[in-house]
């Protein structure tokens, strides 16, 4: 998974940012071992064991299905930690502080 450090100087504490985005590869990784758990600890009927493994084949390395899917996670991974960062701004000697990601 790509990670990127940033630093920044905010007086003498060290400032450090996370950009995290997927690949297909690892958002192929993820949809396996989340629906290989499904199967083997979800108590489901065989037919729903059936459309789990269906679904996941769909999705195999160099479809368009999984290409549309690692699109998707990494849209709703970038929202949900947007959600819940607190953001910081510099504006004419002023600091501007978000809430949960969002300006006021």
């Amino acid at each position: 998974m790509p990670i990127t450090r940033l630093r920044g100087s905010m007086g003498d504490s060290e400032e450090q940012r996370m950009n995290v985005v997927l690949n297909t590869d690892e958002t192929h990784l993820l949809l396996t071992l989340i629906s290989s758990q499904l199967i083997d600890f979800a108590e489901l009927s065989d037919e729903g064991q059936k459309l789990v493994q269906d679904w996941r084949r769909v999705r195999s390395p160099g479809s368009s299905e999984l290409d549309t899917l690692t699109v998707a996670v990494n849209e709703r991974l970038g929202n949900h930690i947007d959600e819940r960062t607190t953001r910081m701004m510099r504006t004419k000697g002023k600091l501007k502080v978000s809430e949960r990601g969002r300006w006021s």
